[in-house]
């Protein structure tokens, strides 16, 4: 666009054969017979015309019969190994299990396709997790990143959005915690600052490790996206039904007109922006502008605008038939960048498709003696109890388990 400065639109099995001769032997010097093929009979007949001893000529004959009874009788029934039975379903359930699950790890496969995996340190002490820190097979931490990146395609600077999401398969929850982006926190070789600048010092790497040092957690995995992606994410739901006030709509629409001067990759129409308010159903581009909302109030509030967009999408895909994750997988995911491998996030496809519910938490609040104050830079930061916002979280995320 060179220098030209963006305006922004306006509001407004085969027959056996008779036998018809057979072969005879040369006579002998002494008595001889030809034996005919029994009745019947099926195998290689074995021709005892000629002997020089009638008894072994008899006792050759009395084999015989007793062969040829033994084989005209039907079989001898033979009692069945026990389990034998059990042992072929079994190895055929085995078998269907096995292609169904193959079936299931190419569907799965398909859904995550375009994911970006970016890896990161598997040594927990290079994360930040401390020794004795507590931690539940059955409870999993992810750190959520939302960046303020101002091109579509950039995963980079502050983490304006910073959560830890909770797979809590033990009580069958999944839990947000925001950690409110003004939040003062030690941030390992930058000193005391403000959270939401160790992604822009170390990505994801230095900011999961920020939040393991300062509240005592056990995050391994993360994942970022920027607030165009989510915009699109959002859009691929089909968007978010939430309620707004009168000041909310009149924000969203300044921050539609702000987002598109600031960025080329924003644009923006007539029909994009807000023209009512209380339980409305909001664009991908409408609930990013709703989630940025700095403004009107705290940004404790601005947390929780942002807690329900993403409890509204979640509330959407709880409704949605599963058959639609088929649609909707391959258009979100590529917007997403994590560590979490395939074989990661496929144990967690159970739980998602179960009846979980949903709880939030924001940090620091009125527990932890949350108050403004301005840094030794001069900037505005949140100042708290610390230990008392770890005990607070822990006893979120891990409940009766927690040794708080």
């Amino acid at each position: 666009m060179g220098n030209e400065k963006r305006r922004a639109p306006r509001h407004s099995a085969a027959p056996r054969e008779e036998q018809t001769s057979r072969r005879r032997r040369e006579p002998l010097n002494d008595q001889y017979y030809y034996e005919e093929p029994p009745r019947g009979w099926s195998g290689d007949f074995e021709d005892i015309s000629s002997y020089s001893s009638d008894r072994k000529r008899r006792e050759d004959q009395r084999t015989l019969r007793q062969q040829q009874r033994s084989t005209s009788q039907p079989p001898r029934k033979t009692k069945k190994k026990r389990g034998g039975a059990g042992r072929k379903a079994g190895l055929a359930l085995l078998v269907v299990l096995v292609l169904v699950g193959a079936g299931c790890l190419y569907v799965f496969g398909f859904l995550l396709r375009g994911l970006t995996v970016t890896s990161i340190s598997d040594d927990p002490s290079a994360l930040g997790i401390q020794a004795g820190a507590f931690s539940d097979p059955q409870i999993q931490n992810i750190a959520l990143f939302g960046v303020d990146a101002r091109e579509e395609d950039d995963d980079t600077g502050r983490s304006d959005s910073l959560m830890i999401l909770t797979v809590d398969k033990r009580h069958n929850k999944l839990k947000l915690t925001s950690i409110l982006r003004d939040s003062e926190v030690q941030i390992e070789g930058y000193g005391s600052d403000k959270i939401t600048h160790a992604y822009a010092y170390g990505g994801p790497e230095l900011a999961i490790k920020t939040l393991n040092q300062n509240f005592y957690l056990d995050i391994q995995d993360y994942v970022t996206v920027n607030f165009f992606q989510m915009a699109k994410i959002v859009d691929a739901f089909g968007g978010v039904d939430l309620t707004i006030t009168e000041d909310e709509m009149h924000e969203i629409n300044n921050n539609l007109t702000a987002l598109y001067l600031e960025s080329e990759d924003f644009s923006l129409s007539d029909s994009d922006y807000l023209h009512e308010y209380g339980e409305v159903h909001l664009t991908g581009k409408q609930a990013v502008a709703y989630a940025r909302i700095r403004h009107l109030d705290s940004d404790n509030v601005r947390a929780s605008r942002q807690q329900q967009v993403l409890e509204a999408l979640v509330q959407s895909l709880k409704q949605k038939n599963p058959l639609e994750y088929l649609i909707i997988a391959p258009q979100i995911l590529p917007m997403c960048e994590t560590s979490l491998s395939f074989g990661d996030i496929l144990p967690m496809a159970p739980f998602l498709l179960s009846g979980f519910t949903m709880e939030t938490l924001s940090i620091p609040g009125e527990e932890e003696g949350a108050y403004g104050d301005y840094n030794d830079a001069g900037a505005w930061v949140y100042r708290y109890d610390t230990a008392a916002a770890t005990q607070h979280i822990s006893r979120f995320i891990y409940e009766e388990e927690s040794p708080y």
